[in-house]
């Protein structure tokens, strides 16, 4: 990671560490991210797919429907969408472009590290989807 972000995705991390005790905390923060991303364009539609998965794989975790992933992934994906909803962090969101590429940034990072538990998760719904009910 580049070293402007670093610090504020260190503190939303912190949070994320102690917000994965609280289920009703981890669907909050899951669909404040998923709010803010559906009115974003730009650098964060390229990681839109990812993202949604993202959210997902969050509320899922924290509903206890889905727990083939580990505690660090979650605090990591939990501290990802913490930086996308604070509205202070390297590059103040109420700059236009520039706001949203860092969210866009570290997100990106974010994703790209948990990918393989990405994939592994929609598979799983994709299972459950075709199992009956």
């Amino acid at each position: 990671m580049k070293t402007p972000w670093r610090a504020w995705f260190r503190r939303e991390k912190k949070k994320a560490a102690k917000l994965v005790s609280s289920p009703v905390e981890v669907i909050r923060a899951a669909d404040a991210a998923a709010e803010k991303a559906r009115r974003v364009r730009g650098p964060l539609g390229r990681i839109w797919s990812d993202l949604q998965a993202a959210v997902r794989l969050t509320r899922a975790w924290a509903r206890h429907e889905y727990r083939d992933v580990s505690r660090g992934t979650i605090v990591l994906i939990l501290g990802g969408l913490l930086y996308l909803v604070s509205p202070i962090d390297a590059i103040v969101d109420a700059i236009p472009v520039l706001g949203t590429i860092d969210d866009a940034a570290v997100l990106g990072w974010v994703l790209a590290q948990v990918r393989a538990e990405l994939d592994l998760f929609r598979e799983w719904e994709g299972r459950r989807q075709l199992a009956p009910a």
